[in-house]
């Protein structure tokens, strides 16, 4: 799964497929899987993002 800001909302299909996926804008990453958030980035809708830190996770198995 990639990671994206959204800034417009946008709808993307994959070929030969009857599903499709809908991005709407926030402020916050979402995960998308990697084709969505290349094309939503192609048409300017989105930015490419690293993926959040998962920092209760980290800590807890710190000990």
């Amino acid at each position: 799964m990639a990671w994206m800001i959204v800034y417009r909302e946008g709808n993307f299909r994959r070929p030969n497929s009857k599903y499709s996926f809908n991005f709407k804008p926030g402020p916050v990453a979402q995960s998308w899987p990697q084709d969505v958030v290349d094309y939503a980035v192609s048409q300017g809708k989105a930015e490419r993002v690293d993926p959040p830190r998962r920092r209760k996770a980290i800590a807890s198995r710190a000990g």
